[in-house]
C-alpha cells in the first residue's frame, strides 16, 4: 500500500482526485490505503478503474508489484463552480486518463462545470440535478446536432439543448434558486462549448 500511495503522489493526485478517476468513494480510497480494505475484495470494476487510473496493468495491484518506469499520467482539467471562475486559472484540477478524453476532443479546451450552483438551463437537458454533477464540456464554439451546450446570455451562462435553441421562444432556469429565470424571445444565447460527458457521485 505505501508504493500505491507512492505511485499516487507521483502522478499529481489527492486521495479524493484518484477516487474520483478510479470511480469510488474517497472513503474508500482511504481505506484501501491504511490497509484496512484488501485490494483482492474489491469488485472488479473498482480495481480495473484504479489500474487505469493509476497508468498500471491489472496484475501489478494484484500481485502487489508496482513495476517501475514510465507511466501514462493523468490528464488535469480546470473545475469551475460558478461561470464566473471560468476567467480564473487558481481553480481545482480534476484528473482524468488519456482513455476518457472524448473522441475529437481537443483536450486543451476540456474542463469540468460542478452543478447545481450559479448556473442556468432549459428543463430538456438530461442532467440528474438531484446529485452533484461534474460536467465535461469542451469550451469553444463547437455545435453538434442533437448536442447539449454551454451558452452565454449576458453575465448568465448555462445549459441548454440544440432543440431548445431551435425554439421561437427560449426559458433558461436557474439552479441557483436565488437567481431570476431568463426568458429569451427573438434572442439566442452565445453558445460558447460542447457538453461531452457527466459524472454523477453522492
Amino acid at each position: 500500500m505505501a508504493r500505491l500511495v507512492e505511485r499516487r503522489k507521483a502522478l499529481g493526485l489527492t486521495q479524493e482526485g484518484l477516487a474520483r478517476l478510479a470511480g469510488f468513494s474517497t472513503s474508500l480510497m482511504a481505506k484501501i490505503e491504511r490497509g484496512a480494505v484488501d485490494l483482492r475484495s474489491l469488485s472488479a470494476q473498482h480495481v480495473v478503474g484504479l489500474a487505469k487510473a493509476l497508468g498500471l496493468p491489472l496484475n501489478a495491484l494484484l500481485d502487489e508489484d508496482l513495476p517501475g518506469g514510465e507511466v501514462a499520467k493523468p490528464l488535469l482539467l480546470p473545475v469551475y463552480r460558478a461561470p464566473e471562475d471560468l476567467a480564473r486559472e487558481d481553480v481545482e484540477r480534476f484528473a482524468i486518463t488519456p482513455e476518457q478524453v472524448p473522441p475529437g476532443a481537443e483536450v486543451s479546451r476540456l474542463a469540468y462545470l460542478t452543478l447545481p450552483g450559479r448556473w442556468f438551463t432549459t428543463l430538456d437537458v438530461p442532467f440528474p440535478l438531484t446529485r452533484r454533477v461534474h460536467v465535461m464540456a469542451e469550451l469553444r464554439p463547437l455545435v453538434r446536432p442533437g448536442g447539449v451546450y454551454v451558452v452565454r446570455h449576458g453575465e448568465g451562462m448555462g445549459f441548454a439543448t440544440d432543440e431548445a435553441l431551435r425554439g421561437s421562444r427560449l426559458a433558461l432556469y436557474p439552479l441557483d434558486p436565488s437567481l431570476p429565470t431568463l426568458w429569451l424571445e427573438g434572442e439566442r444565447p452565445e453558445v460558447v462549448g460542447l457538453v461531452r460527458a457527466w459524472l454523477t457521485w453522492e
